[in-house]
C-alpha cells in the first residue's frame, strides 16, 4: 500500500472534546460473518479515549459480552495524530484490529488493498444506515461497501436578513442560482455576498460538477463549473465577493468569522452554529439570522466502523460492529457529541431524542433541517483528490475571478495538476 497524504475532516478529535457522560447496551444480532460468535478480537478507535469518553465505550463492550458469553473485546485507541500512519503500519504488519473506526479516506486506503470485509455482502442490515454515508465507504475501481456509518456531520446555510434586506431580497436564497442573482442585487447596494471562492467540492455540491473522481480520471472540469467560476469573476468586479476571499483563497472559519461581524450575507456552518458560536460570539446579530437547507446534495462529513478481512473471528467482529453502530447505542453516543448525527435512518427520524435542548428557537430548526437532510447529503471529493490538489485548484480559481484566466481555463489546469500527483 502506499502512503496517501490526505485532509481528513477532524470529527474524531473533535468528538474527542465534546464527549461526556456513560451509556451503553443496545440489542444485536449478527446478520452474517463465517463461523460461530466468540474468542476475542480488538476494537480500536481514534483519538476518543478519555476520562469523559471511556465509560461509554467500557458500558458498550460490557453489554456485547454479557449478551455473547464467551466473546472478548479488547478496546485500544489510537492518538489523533498520525493516525493514517498507524493503520497501514497494521495492516502491512497483519496487525489490523478486527473492527477499526476510519474516515473514508484511510477506509480506502485499505479497501484498495483487500484489507476490509464488504459489508454489503456480509451484513444484512447494510440498508438500516444512512445512504450517503454507506456510499462514502463504495469506492470508484473498488467493489464493496466498507464501513457502518457511525458519526456524522454536516452543514447548513445561514443568512443575515438585514444585509439581504438593504439589497431588496426579502427571503433567504433557496438555491444557489438564487444565491448567486442576489448578490448581484446586494453588490448593487454595497453589500458583499461572499467571503470565500468557491473550490471543486463546491461546485460538486451545488450540481455543476457532480464527480470530483470517476472511471480513473479527475472530471470536475465541467463546463457547468466553469459557467459558474466566471459568474464568481463578475461578481467580483461588481464587489459582492470580499477582498479576503482572494487571500489564500478563503477559508470556511475566515467565513465564519467574518459574517459574525456582520461583513457577508451568507456563509455555511454545522447544525450547533446558533447556540454555540452565534449566540456566544456574535449575540447582537442573532435577531437577524436565518438557517435554510444546505444546497443541492449538501455535505456529509462522516466517520465509520469496518472490519477487517482478515479477522480470525469473523462473525464476532461483524456482530460487534453491527452492535456498536446500532440505533439506540448510535443515539446514545451522539447524545454526548453536540452537532453530530447518528448514522442510522431510524437514529435521525427523531433529532429531540439525542440533540441538546436548543437555547435558541433558532437552533431547533437548525438541528431539525440538518436531521433531515442527512437523507440527502453526500460526501464531497474523491480519496483520491488530496489537500495539495484542493488548495491547487482554489488557487487557479482565484486567478480566473480576478480575470487573469477564464473559468474554464482554470479548472482545466486543476484537473491537469490533479491527474498529475494522482497516487495509484
Amino acid at each position: 500500500m502506499k502512503h496517501r497524504s490526505t485532509a481528513v475532516a477532524g470529527l474524531a478529535v473533535a468528538a474527542s472534546l465534546v464527549l461526556a457522560g456513560c451509556t451503553g447496551g443496545g440489542a444485536s444480532t449478527p446478520s452474517g460473518g463465517d463461523g460461530e460468535i466468540g474468542g476475542e478480537i480488538t476494537f480500536q478507535t481514534w483519538s476518543l479515549k478519555n476520562d469523559k469518553f471511556t465509560p461509554y465505550f467500557e458500558g458498550v463492550v460490557a453489554a456485547f459480552e454479557k449478551e455473547h458469553p464467551g466473546t472478548k473485546v479488547k478496546w485500544i485507541d489510537q492518538p489523533g495524530d498520525g493516525y493514517e500512519d498507524k493503520i497501514l503500519q497494521q495492516a502491512e504488519s497483519g496487525e489490523l484490529p478486527d473492527v477499526i473506526n476510519l474516515p473514508p479516506e484511510y477506509a480506502y486506503s485499505l479497501a484498495s488493498a483487500d484489507q476490509l470485509l464488504d459489508l454489503g455482502g456480509a451484513s444484512k442490515v447494510i440498508d438500516d444506515y444512512v445512504a450517503g454515508g454507506v456510499a462514502a465507504y463504495q469506492y470508484d475501481g473498488v467493489e464493496g461497501s466498507f464501513a457502518f456509518p457511525w458519526y456524522l456531520g454536516t452543514e447548513l446555510n445561514y443568512w443575515n436578513k438585514a444585509l439581504l434586506a438593504k439589497g431588496g431580497v426579502t427571503e433567504a436564497p433557496k438555491d444557489f442560482d438564487e444565491t448567486l442573482d442576489a448578490a448581484e442585487k446586494l453588490a448593487a447596494a454595497g453589500v458583499p455576498m461572499f467571503s470565500s471562492v468557491p473550490s471543486p467540492k463546491t461546485l460538486q455540491i451545488v450540481g455543476a460538477s457532480p464527480d470530483i473522481f470517476k472511471d480513473g480520471e479527475f472530471v470536475f472540469n465541467t463546463p457547468e463549473a466553469a459557467k459558474i467560476v466566471d459568474r464568481y469573476a463578475e461578481l467580483y468586479k461588481a464587489g459582492a465577493i470580499t477582498a479576503e476571499a482572494l487571500q489564500g483563497a478563503g477559508t470556511a472559519n475566515s467565513n465564519i468569522n467574518i459574517f459574525n461581524t456582520g461583513g457577508v450575507a451568507w456563509t455555511t456552518a454545522g447544525p450547533n452554529y446558533i447556540d454555540k458560536d452565534v449566540a456566544v460570539n456574535a449575540p447582537n446579530l442573532l435577531p437577524d439570522v436565518d438557517v435554510t437547507n444546505g444546497f443541492g446534495n449538501p455535505p456529509l462529513f462522516v466517520q465509520g466502523i469496518s472490519v477487517s478481512k482478515n479477522s480470525k473471528n469473523s462473525a464476532t467482529a461483524l456482530a460487534f460492529a453491527e452492535f456498536v453502530t446500532n440505533t439506540e447505542n448510535q443515539i446514545a453516543f451522539v447524545k454526548l457529541a453536540a452537532g453530530f448525527f447518528p448514522g442510522t435512518i431510524a437514529a435521525n427520524a427523531d433529532p429531540s431524542v439525542f440533540a441538546e435542548a436548543p437555547v435558541n428557537e433558532l437552533q431547533g430548526t437548525a438541528t431539525t433541517l440538518a436531521a433531515a437532510q442527512m437523507a440527502d447529503a453526500k460526501q464531497t471529493g474523491a480519496p483520491q483528490y488530496t489537500e495539495a490538489m484542493e488548495t491547487y485548484a482554489k488557487q487557479q480559481i482565484a486567478l480566473a475571478i480576478t480575470g487573469e484566466i477564464s473559468g474554464q481555463e482554470a479548472l482545466d489546469k486543476a484537473v491537469e495538476y490533479a491527474q498529475q500527483n494522482l497516487v495509484g
